[in-house]
């Protein structure tokens, strides 16, 4: 039996990672660099790697395993 999320339960997580995300990126970004020049296009690039790597994992990795480990243990 699959389970779907609702979309207002999916939105809430993309969103609630995108803000992790924003948070996660500016202050490596403001560490590392400071405001330089290129702040912007640094920010913007550790943004999108961030947000792509924290939802991969929350919304395809640990579900995923938590499956195949229930899958198993049922058989």
């Amino acid at each position: 039996m699959k389970r779907r999320l609702p979309k207002s339960l999916l939105g809430r997580k993309l969103l609630l990672i995108a803000l992790i995300s924003l948070l996660l990126a500016s202050a490596l970004q403001l560490y590392t660099f400071g405001l330089s020049a290129d702040f912007f296009g640094r920010w913007l690039r550790s943004f999108f790697v961030f947000f792509v790597m924290i939802a991969v994992t929350v919304l395809a990795i640990i579900p995923g395993v938590n499956y195949v480990v229930a899958r198993f243990i049922r058989k």
